[in-house]
């Protein structure tokens, strides 16, 4: 899914653009999402694939969005949490499990409820290298332990302080001060927009 996400939006960054420069023009097209959500969409996600690959290359996780001194916001990449999960490669076990416990149904299949019931209560023994069920202390087979920390394929982004940065990236985006970085993103200048004609010069 991580390099689902790489792929699908690599194309749209201008080439040479800095990870910072594209995280500026993606909270601005943010900022605008209201008035043009269907063609600011692809700019609003703009960071996604270049911090998910920074992520998988180099472990950076977040990107703190300046101009000057001012902090405009965050983007932070989703990690995925650890968690116990059904083993595919050992799912035999797990359905005996099930039927010693009363966790199949009728229709000789795990109980959706119950799997949900037990993966809850399922904790992983890091001593050991077993799921055991807390309810009743029992060795669950059938089940692994799927380790956290992988990129989710998401970002999360946050603005300073609330309005602060919205305020702040408004205000630049007003002065023109931002109009260097939107010279392969006409459609969220400021003011008039540039002609076709214009675009090629």
């Amino acid at each position: 899914m991580a390099n689902d996400a790489v792929e699908d939006t690599q194309a749209e960054q201008p080439a040479g653009a800095s990870l910072l420069q594209i995280g500026l023009v993606g909270a601005l097209a943010r900022l605008m999402t209201d008035h043009q959500k269907t063609v600011l969409t692809p700019k609003t996600d703009g960071p996604k694939a270049p911090l998910i690959k920074g992520y998988v290359e180099g472990g950076q996780s977040d990107l703190v969005l300046r101009v000057g001194d001012d902090v405009i916001g965050r983007y932070k990449v989703n990690l995925a949490q650890p968690k116990v999960v059904v083993d595919q490669d050992n799912e035999a076990a797990l359905n005996r499990y099930a039927d010693q416990n009363g966790g199949t149904e009728v229709v000789v299949r795990r109980n959706k409820k119950w799997e949900e019931s037990l993966l809850k209560y399922a904790k992983y023994d890091e001593d050991t290298g077993l799921i055991i069920d807390t309810r009743n202390g029992q060795i669950v087979p059938g089940l692994k332990y799927a380790k956290g920390g992988d990129p989710t394929g998401n970002l999360t982004f946050t603005w300073e302080q609330k309005d602060v940065g919205k305020k702040r990236l408004l205000r630049l985006y007003e002065s023109g001060a931002l109009d260097h970085l939107l010279k392969d993103a006409p459609e969220l200048m400021a003011g008039p927009r540039p002609s076709a004609e214009d675009a090629q010069h």
